[in-house]
């Protein structure tokens, strides 16, 4: 970090909204810095996200600390193989207080006819599943990541959860590579920060929660559009949706928020 740039302040408690940065949506965490530093640190889910905070002001240089807007814990779950849809929705069901296992979760897959192995290239038969395995959860399919930003947002200011596919770099960060690393995260919460908003997420292949710039994560979203080369169009490992990868995941999402 530059010199230039003073030292980061301790970590606050989130402070509302300010206008114009989130249009009335207020803190849903209550955050305690209380816990040492030792190498063996396991934060908890209060400390983790304020660690999140002072690393992404840390790597963006910002003159002030983001605003915590809203956050929502989620526990975290690697995945094994072709699985990060069932992953993130696994990760997600904690909105119920309760668990569901991706065992149980890529076994209805199967007998629904959405997966061979894990892998779910269609937003449609994502929302059907998640219906049928998390009781008591309305499901909304968002069409257009952008358009639909104030929704999202008060969405999980409500304790909702966005299940979202993107294109994953090597970070795993949102990149845009046509469709070719598709993956999927859950949104658990928000942050701004001079009218910028990132989105706190998690995915299978790493348990540190992250931080996603909404614009990114939104173009990630929209370049959606094939099956990488890579894998073949091997209908014996791979089940697609009619349309392909374009139709069953560019510029989707899913809203899951308990009734």
């Amino acid at each position: 970090m530059s010199s230039n740039i003073p030292a980061p302040p301790p970590p606050v408690l989130p402070k509302p909204c300010t206008p114009g940065c989130c249009d009335e949506v207020t803190s849903t965490a209550h955050l305690k810095s209380k816990h040492k530093i030792t190498s063996f640190y396991k934060p908890s889910a209060e400390q983790e996200l304020i660690d999140t905070r002072q690393r992404l002001w840390d790597l963006e240089g910002w003159k002030e600390p983001p605003l915590l807007t809203v956050y929502q814990y989620l526990p975290s779950i690697l995945q094994e193989g072709p699985q990060c849809g069932l992953v993130a929705l696994a990760m997600a069901a904690a909105i119920t207080r309760s668990s569901i296992s991706v065992q149980v979760l890529l076994s209805e897959a199967q007998s629904r006819g959405f997966s061979y192995q894990g892998e779910m290239f269609s937003v449609d038969d994502m929302a059907s599943l998640a219906q049928a395995t998390l009781p008591g959860v309305s499901v909304k399919i968002i069409d257009g990541l952008q358009d639909n930003r104030d929704t999202v947002v008060h969405s999980l200011a409500q304790g909702a959860i966005l299940l979202v596919p993107y294109d994953a770099d090597r970070n795993h960060e949102p990149c845009c590579r046509k469709g070719h690393k598709a993956h999927w995260a859950a949104v658990c919460g928000a942050l701004v920060c001079s009218n910028r908003c990132l989105l706190a997420a998690r995915q299978g292949k790493s348990r540190r929660l992250m931080l996603w710039d909404y614009g990114q994560l939104t173009e990630s979203n929209n370049n959606l559009i094939e099956f990488s080369p890579e894998r073949g169009e091997d209908s014996s490992k791979y089940l697609l949706p009619p349309g392909g990868v374009r139709a069953g995941l560019c510029g989707r999402a899913l809203i899951l928020q308990q009734c």
